[in-house]
């Protein structure tokens, strides 16, 4: 007969997860499914199961060798700061444990690509009323997203709930004093809702009005502009620390 489960193996049972008492080597040995290879200037993107319970491990190591040792501890910490003023928002995962320079682990939202919805019946004018709910919620918090024009960056759970990852590219506010700086901020705010036009364009053009016709106009050229050069600079960063094998890959 199975012996009966002593009192401290039951408490160990229902106890929540400490994920910081995990090292980088002891998540990866539990990973279950790997939602993107890394390579180029990707990192390995995995999910980690525990006792039933899941996880998100994003791994700057799995990028080519060059650029995670050099680049990777960047968008780590960059990453995990916004991650960190984010807490108090439902828009974003919550940041769970950093194993080390170059990985985070944050939780799991049972989600999928806006641009993967193929089967999926979603209400759109009450997914795109909360899309700009929660991106309002991130500004008020002080940070602009700064990458929601790439749609894959905007999660939707099975109900019509949006999670948005990936903010390597953020910016915040800054303090009172520093006007540059707020002015910046402003415009990428107004980058992050020119996204929703953009997807409401692809997924849902009966939704645009004239006001949202052209997504360029609601940040402005300038705001389009400084959105152009951060991409400049990661294209550059990607030219020069990884393989022609990689980046053909990427």
């Amino acid at each position: 007969m199975p012996s009966t489960p002593t009192f401290i193996q039951l408490m160990i049972s229902v106890m929540p997860i400490d994920w910081t008492q995990y090292s980088l080597a002891e998540l990866r040995r539990h990973s279950t499914t790997v939602f993107r290879q890394g390579g180029g200037s990707r990192p390995d993107v995995m999910l980690i199961e525990i006792n039933g319970e899941k996880a998100v491990l994003k791994d700057q190591s799995g990028a080519d060798r060059v650029f995670a040792a050099l680049i990777g501890p960047i968008l780590n910490w960059r990453e995990t700061s916004a991650l960190r003023k984010l807490t108090a928002s439902d828009a974003v995962p919550n940041l769970l444990a950093v194993p080390n320079k170059r990985a985070f682990l944050m939780s799991y939202h049972e989600s999928r690509q806006i641009t993967k919805l193929v089967d999926q019946a979603i209400d759109w004018k009450d997914f795109f009323d909360l899309l700009e709910k929660r991106i309002r919620e991130i500004h008020k918090l002080g940070i602009a997203h700064n990458d929601l024009r790439n749609p894959t960056n905007t999660l939707v759970t099975p109900q019509g709930q949006p999670v948005l990852v990936d903010l390597v590219a953020y910016f915040s506010r800054g303090a009172r004093w520093n006007f540059v700086k707020h002015w910046l901020f402003n415009k990428f705010c107004q980058v992050d809702l020119s996204a929703i036009t953009k997807m409401k364009m692809r997924f849902a053009p009966e939704l645009v009005t004239e006001q949202d016709v052209h997504p360029e106009a609601i940040a402005g050229r300038s705001g389009m502009a400084a959105r152009s050069v951060g991409q400049w600079i990661r294209k550059i960063s990607k030219s020069l620390l990884t393989s022609r094998k990689t980046r053909e890959k990427d």
